[in-house]
């Protein structure tokens, strides 16, 4: 490991099984101080169960972590003062108020007195939610309850947020909202922020990616890095002749990755389009052609095996 004095989680070889089943194979993961980085990887990739044991919820079947230098199986305690935690399913309390389930999430994080309830009415005041806290949880909507959710997690103002899809199922408002929050966060407090999503646009702004697949860490990197490995842009072909074109960008040195979609193939191109064209204009079998920026959902489809659409 590095000087874990550095950085907010720093990670070696974690892993934990579940009786046969190797959930998580063994993470190598960093994330700075101050710093955003995210988790990807399709269900059952081992996301949660890596966030679980950030958070002190699991003991590791392999491996080490340390979340602020404190080890998170000897030293449970005072990594929990540093993390704010939000998993998928909602931590509230549907018969208690917004304002009643805050006290009591922040007499849990250790404040009393007035000191809980200025920590609870500035997290109301951020998360936009002075209009609700008389209101009883289980009255909330989806995006509601999850501004809630958020504001629990960062009411005792934690250096270390670990959110596991923090935006899931909701709509694009409430998304923007909880996103606005966690900068400010970042901002104002200099918190690292430890997220998974299914949504690949939610972390682009990432200072890094790490992609999981049956366990195992498919890659890590920047977004920046991680796009420019598929190509420098993406050709969408479409077509009984796709296969035979992407096939042939590849015997040109013009593609960089293959990937066979459910109309035709996403080809990764190394260099400028123009070889593409130019045989697609003569190329039978061609229905679609058109090309657009490479993206975060590119290397997630490239990497993770699960789609079996990559060709070699």
């Amino acid at each position: 490991m590095t000087d874990t004095a550095s950085a907010a989680v720093e990670s070696e070889g974690l892993g934990r099984d579940y009786g046969r089943i190797r959930a998580l194979e063994g993470l190598d993961l960093l994330v700075p101080r101050g710093g955003l980085v995210g988790l990807l990887g399709p269900n059952g990739a081992g996301k949660t169960t890596a966030m679980l044991l950030l958070g002190t919820l699991l003991s590791p079947t392999r491996g080490r972590a340390r979340v602020f230098g404190h080890d998170v199986s000897g030293a449970r305690r005072a990594v929990r003062r540093r993390v704010g935690l939000l998993f998928q399913d909602t931590s509230l309390d549907g018969l208690l108020t917004v304002e009643e389930n805050l006290l009591f999430a922040a007499r849990l994080a250790g404040l009393g007195g007035r000191l809980a309830r200025a920590a609870v009415a500035d997290a109301i005041a951020r998360a936009g939610l002075t209009e609700r806290v008389r209101q009883p949880a289980r009255q909330l909507s989806g995006g509601w309850r999850r501004l809630v959710d958020i504001a629990r997690a960062t009411l005792h103002q934690p250096d270390l947020l670990i959110l596991d899809e923090p935006t899931v199922g909701l709509d694009p408002e409430h998304r923007e909202r909880i996103w606005s929050i966690l900068a400010s966060e970042r901002r104002e407090h200099g918190t690292a922020v430890l997220f998974s999503t299914h949504y690949m646009t939610e972390a682009e702004p990432a200072d890094r990616v790490v992609l999981l697949s049956s366990g195992r860490v498919v890659a890590n990197d920047k977004p920046a890095a991680l796009r420019a490995a598929i190509g420098e842009e993406v050709a969408e072909i479409e077509g009984p002749g796709a296969e035979r074109l992407a096939r042939a960008l590849r015997g040109l040195g013009a593609a960089a990755t293959l990937l066979r979609t459910e109309r035709g193939f996403r080809v990764g191109l190394t260099g400028p389009r123009e070889p593409a064209i130019e045989l697609a204009g003569s190329a039978p079998g061609i229905e679609r052609l058109s090309f657009r920026p490479t993206s975060l959902e590119d290397v997630y489809f490239a990497r993770t095996p699960a789609d079996q659409g990559t060709v070699t």
